[in-house]
């Protein structure tokens, strides 16, 4: 069963930015990760617990909620400008 996804408005308003061409791919790749939350790669340092995945040039920045079943995505951004860095 797939996790239900929640985009966080600073999530959103980032997506609303982004070229349209891009912005579906980056849809496609909320539903992989809504089907499988573990896709993404662990993050590390004061990142730890969340995952990031790459949608070339972008990137995905979510966290898993394991008990409601929920993937939070957090941050969505050009690899370039993402505050992890």
């Amino acid at each position: 069963m797939p996790y239900s996804v929640y985009i966080a408005n600073s999530a959103k308003k980032e997506l609303k930015k982004i070229p349209q061409p891009w912005q579906g791919r980056i849809i496609e790749t909320l539903g992989i990760i809504a089907e499988n939350p573990l896709v993404g790669s662990p993050m590390e340092g004061k990142l730890k617990g969340k995952r990031k995945v790459r949608v070339w040039p972008y990137r995905i920045i979510y966290q898993i909620e394991k008990k409601e079943k929920i993937v939070k995505i957090l941050e969505i951004g050009h690899r370039g400008g993402m505050s992890y860095k």
